[in-house]
């Protein structure tokens, strides 16, 4: 199946989310009948293993198999997680897309569709983070005041706007207040929903609280460090980005945008808004991310206006 773009207009907004067209019948099929259509709105709504989906709906675990590996064969679900239970491996599926259909030749129309990035990467690495059309999530940012363990202030909380700016060409905010101070959000003890954390350790504590659980992390010897199994990063431009699974709850996601400094989140933030193509370059969304980035300045003025990647 091929994978477009569904555009829906809705009170004056634009709504969008992918879509994959069936290009045989054989597909079309394997969704048509009452059972898969049960089955993949469960799967939408909370991604399962087959023996739970039984019995959610009260079926035989049989019949769930039965149409579990139609669709897979289709391509209409997808394994995005194993997990150890009992003794045994379960697979959890999900539907590989939010919606499907199927597209005679021709009759195509000129649309204008503003600056919405048709990018099936892009949407893959927030795809946790949108849920019908919906940022499903909150932005922490490190407080401005003097605080945590290292009694700093932040000064990277406003490069929140520039993702923000980015973000909303996917979704919209939805009424709820994204955005959090990490002191805040520490007092609400709110840690089991999708995250985006941006600063480092220093200046972000829900960052410190992480640093111990990353692969990649940060390293104080003497002076902060980025630490990998390829080597060492220092550099006051420096940063990670990382989208890996919650440690709180692991049906949900974490997106870490975190610098050594200031600059290095400035950096993380800069090469996931505008060179996302190279950054995301290999990303698949079953498995944990990193990048460790270096911001540039290309044009010497002081301030980071490029970015190379590290690892």
């Amino acid at each position: 199946m091929s994978k477009k773009i569904l555009v829906n207009e809705r009170d004056g907004k634009q709504y969008s989310k992918d879509i994959k067209i069936f290009e045989s019948p054989d597909s079309i099929s394997s969704a048509a009948s009452g059972m898969a259509w049960r089955i993949l709105q469960v799967l939408n709504e909370n991604p399962m293993y087959p023996n739970e989906l039984a019995k959610k709906l009260k079926i035989h675990e049989q019949k769930i198999y039965y149409h579990i590996n139609k669709m897979l064969k289709n391509g209409l679900i997808e394994v995005i997680r194993e997990e150890s239970r009992h003794g045994a491996t379960c697979k959890f599926f999900a539907p590989s897309s939010r919606a499907f259909g199927f597209e005679l030749p021709g009759g195509e129309t000129e649309v204008k569709m503003g600056k919405i990035e048709i990018n099936t990467q892009l949407k893959d690495f927030f795809y946790e983070f949108i849920k019908d059309g919906i940022f499903d999530g909150s932005v922490i940012v490190g407080s401005p005041t003097q605080h945590g363990p290292f009694l700093t202030t932040a000064r990277d909380g406003h490069y929140a706007t520039q993702l923000g700016v980015f973000i909303g060409n996917l979704c919209s905010s939805g009424r709820r207040f994204i955005t959090k101070l990490d002191t805040e959000f520490k007092a609400e003890e709110s840690h089991k929903r999708n995250l985006i954390i941006i600063g480092g350790p220093v200046t972000n504590m829900v960052c410190g609280d992480m640093n111990d659980r990353l692969k990649i992390k940060f390293n104080w010897e003497k002076s902060w460090s980025i630490v990998s199994e390829r080597g060492k990063y220092n550099g006051e431009t420096d940063g990670i980005i990382a989208k890996i699974k919650n440690p709180w709850d692991e049906n949900k996601k974490i997106i870490l945008l975190s610098g050594i400094k200031f600059e290095g989140t400035k950096a993380c933030i800069l090469g996931l808004t505008q060179q996302y193509e190279k950054v995301l370059k290999g990303f698949n969304r079953n498995r944990d991310f990193y990048r460790i980035i270096r911001g540039l300045d290309k044009d010497g003025d002081g301030k980071v206006d490029d970015i190379e990647i590290l690892e």
